[in-house]
Formats: C-alpha cells, sequence, structure tokens
C-alpha cells in the first residue's frame, strides 16, 4: 500500500507528521529515508508531537545514534547515517529495539540496516521538490498496522 503527498512548505511537513503521529502505537517501526536535508528530522519532529512529545525536544541522534523519548510508550529515535554498515547496527546492539513489541522506533538513514527491518513497518521516503520548499513524501506500509495507519492518512 503506497500513499504520495507533496509537502509545499515546512510548516506542511510538521503538519504532515503531526497527523501521522496521532495515528500510530506499538509496535511499529518507521523508516525515514532521503537525502540530506530533505526533511528526515522534521517530519520526526511533526511525528513525536502527534505522539504527545515536545517537537523542541527532537533532535537528531547523528552522534549519540539513538535518542529516547517519554510518550504513552517509549519511543526510540535513531540516527543510522553514521553506520558504516549492518554488521555496526549488530555490534552496537542497536537491532535489538528495532522489533520491540512496547515501542515506536524512528529510523532516520533506515536504509542502512534494511534486513533487520521487521516484517510490519512504514517506510516515509521524501524527496526535493521542484522548489526549494516543497518535499515529495512518498509513505509505503509492509504489513497488516502499518497498512491499517497509512489508511487513515487523509
Amino acid at each position: 500500500m503506497r500513499k504520495t503527498f507533496l509537502s509545499k512548505s515546512i510548516n506542511e511537513t510538521l503538519r504532515l507528521g503531526h497527523k501521522i503521529g496521532k495515528l500510530i502505537e506499538p509496535p511499529l517501526f518507521i523508516a525515514l529515508i532521503g537525502p540530506l536535508g530533505a526533511g528526515k528530522t522534521l517530519i520526526t519532529k511533526g511525528l513525536a508531537k502527534g505522539l504527545g512529545i515536545n517537537p523542541d525536544e527532537v533532535n537528531s541522534p547523528t552522534f549519540t545514534i539513538m535518542n529516547i523519548y517519554d510518550a504513552k510508550f517509549p519511543v526510540y529515535h535513531y540516527d543510522l547515517y553514521r553506520m558504516e554498515t549492518e554488521q555496526d547496527l549488530e555490534a552496537l546492539g542497536l537491532t535489538e529495539f528495532f522489533d520491540s513489541p512496547e515501542a515506536v522506533v524512528l529510523a532516520e538513514w533506515a536504509e542502512k540496516g534494511e534486513s533487520f527491518y521487521p516484517s510490519d513497518y512504514l517506510t516515509i521516503r521524501l524527496e526535493y521538490g521542484d522548489k526549494p520548499t516543497e518535499r515529495d513524501v512518498d509513505i509505503t506500509a509492509s504489513g497488516k498496522l502499518s497498512k491499517s495507519i497509512l489508511g487513515k492518512i487523509k
């Protein structure tokens, strides 16, 4: 299942993340994919707001690799940019949280750990649009829960 959106501004990207965040619940893995500066952290801030987390507290964990936020359930926020190989993820023990039954996982640069994705996940792919503030947002779902969530996004 797949849906595409055109975000014309930073605020629209935040609002889309917020709408999705209000719908998600554990266990869910969200793969955030796109080039540098495309808005992965921005949409993560919107997702966090929808989950009841102050978006001002959300920063990309580029150097720490993972942040944990408290909401109604744990939210694990990864940034895999610095990972060279999938073996790096495994060696650091990061993949054990990918399919946590009581948490939501938000993973920026998630394509670097694709073989560790759980069977049910959402992929949010952001690409630059025709104008500097535009982003093409492509969302795909792979399992029962993720398809249910994607079906509710308008």
